[in-house]
């Protein structure tokens, strides 16, 4: 059974109902292709910062080994793009850069690190 990490501020796009997100977890767990969602993830290589995918990929092989660590969670290819977009608004206003995977995992060691992120 896959078992993602999930980032303490998850993000999440409109269309993802915050009330059924334990149910939506586990079922990325035991049927990713079912979910039918699009994953906001920190890139697994250090020349990219975020990756964009179906949860369907996560039925591959590689993602037993290698869990993907999620930040977001949107209904649609385009929603996930917005929030990808709001993390570089995020991440200027604080740091004056765009080093979205440096401010997420910042986001992670401070509770100072808030500038609109939907905590879950």
């Amino acid at each position: 059974m896959l078992q993602p990490e999930y980032y303490p501020r998850l993000y999440l796009s409109e269309g993802i109902n915050r009330d059924k997100l334990e149910k939506l977890k586990r079922e990325l767990s035991v049927r990713p292709q079912k979910a039918g969602v699009y994953l906001l993830a920190l890139a697994g290589n250090a020349a990219d910062q975020l990756d964009i995918y179906a949860s369907k990929y996560l039925q591959q092989k590689y993602y037993k080994k290698h869990p993907p660590y999620i930040i977001g969670i949107a209904e649609d290819y385009e929603k996930a793009v917005e929030i990808v977009e709001q993390i570089a608004r995020e991440a200027w206003a604080a740091r004056g850069d765009a080093q979205l995977r440096d401010y997420l995992l910042a986001g992670m060691e401070s509770a100072d690190v808030e500038c609109g992120i939907k905590n879950t």
